[in-house]
């Protein structure tokens, strides 16, 4: 097998995104260190510091104290923005040899993310603000269903919404943002996010309402469809999610969601779990059912499917972890559909602060009652930079 190196030099900035996963260091609740209520995006100013003395190594600790650390997690390191502005930059790479050490083996990169944050406040304790995204891609093609601000542009809005503590129980966020349901995981091609239409580009236009209690949070999002996309395009709806603590450091939720267009609708049940064990270790899954109608042209379709997503990561020392992850989704409709077996292992490793990367060796089985196909195995990286 050939040997892999991945070596970059890059002067950039990210935001971490959304990680369920840190339920092993207590944080239930995704708006304790996001500024969405359902996390992914931007870090908040609390979040940046977490990130700063919890979760990313500190391999200056003999020079640079803890609280020090937090100190520079800023956009600008030690040096403060007015507090009426925050900002990010996000870059995101992915680096896949497919079929390895095969006649078939193949090298690719994916410039995943371009993405600049830009967060106006109206108090200095930012309950009341707008958070936006302008992100940045190179073949427009790729953002569908989303699509670029122009035709002549490579520039797109991935989110911007206005985000308010009415009290200091309910949060309403109005405006262009991710649908709500299930384990919004970082990884968008899951078969809890992409393949159910709840993936990297499948924002919409709406309000959401966020209720938080002591040991639970409830979540009702009502949106009206993409207003960049045609009318035929636009799926109204709607969902609603529950996240409920049980034990020291564990959560489950229930959730649904409902939507259609003019010829295509469907509906999405799901539970799921977050089980912290170990200072930063933990265990996350999620089960959902899906039924998809499609009266379009005299067709009328009906697919019935349900998936299973897990994901575990155990923490070895303060910033690396080992990673692995199971993705099952199997066609309840046509028994001849193929059914898709995923296996992933790897390390999740935040060197320092405002760095993040993945090693990980991917298994996929498709599996079929009359075709034997062939294990597909693939070797990825990624790096995120963050300041």
């Amino acid at each position: 097998m050939k040997i892999i190196s991945f070596l970059i030099f890059i002067l950039g900035v990210l935001s971490a995104e959304a990680y369920p996963n840190f339920i092993g260091y207590g944080y239930r609740n995704c708006l304790s260190c996001h500024e969405s209520s359902t996390g992914g995006g931007a870090l908040n100013d609390y979040g940046r510091g977490v990130f700063a003395t919890e979760i990313a190594a500190n391999p200056f600790s003999k020079s640079l104290t803890e609280d020090e650390a937090a100190g520079i997690s800023n956009f600008l390191g030690g040096r403060e923005l007015p507090w009426w502005v925050r900002l990010g930059v996000k870059l995101r790479g992915l680096y896949v040899q497919s079929s390895p050490n095969s006649k078939n083996e193949k090298y690719k990169y994916y410039n995943m993310q371009n993405e600049l944050n830009v967060n106006l406040f109206a108090n200095q304790a930012h309950t009341w603000g707008i958070i936006s995204t302008l992100g940045y891609i190179e073949n427009p093609v790729a953002l569908y269903p989303n699509k670029t601000i122009s035709d002549k542009s490579h520039l797109f809005m991935k989110e911007y919404f206005l985000k308010g503590f009415v009290t200091k129980q309910l949060v309403v966020s109005a405006g262009f943002m991710d649908k709500t349901l299930g384990l919004k995981t970082v990884n968008h091609t899951a078969v809890n996010r992409a393949p159910i239409e709840l993936g990297q580009n499948n924002q919409v236009h709406g309000v959401l309402g966020h209720w938080i209690e002591k040991d639970s949070d409830y979540y009702f999002h009502s949106w009206l469809g993409n207003a960049h996309l045609s009318k035929t395009d636009r799926f109204t709806g709607g969902s609603f999610m529950t996240e409920q603590k049980w034990g020291a450091m564990s959560a489950y939720g229930i959730g649904g969601l409902y939507e259609k267009s003019d010829f295509v609708s469907q509906y999405i049940v799901e539970v799921h779990n977050k089980s912290g064990f170990t200072r930063g270790s933990a265990l996350i899954a999620e089960i959902g059912y899906r039924v998809k109608k499609n009266q379009q042209l005299g067709v009328n379709e009906e697919t019935k499917n349900y998936y299973i997503f897990s994901e575990g990561t155990l923490n070895l020392k303060r910033g690396y972890f080992l990673s692995s992850g199971l993705e099952i989704s199997k066609n309840l409709t046509d028994v001849a559909a193929p059914d898709l077996l995923k296996w992933d292992i790897g390390f999740l490793i935040f060197p320092m602060q405002r760095f993040e990367f993945r090693f990980s060796a991917v298994n996929q089985k498709t599996i079929n009652t009359s075709d034997a196909v062939a294990d597909q195995w693939s070797l990825q990286s990624q790096f995120h930079v963050s300041l």
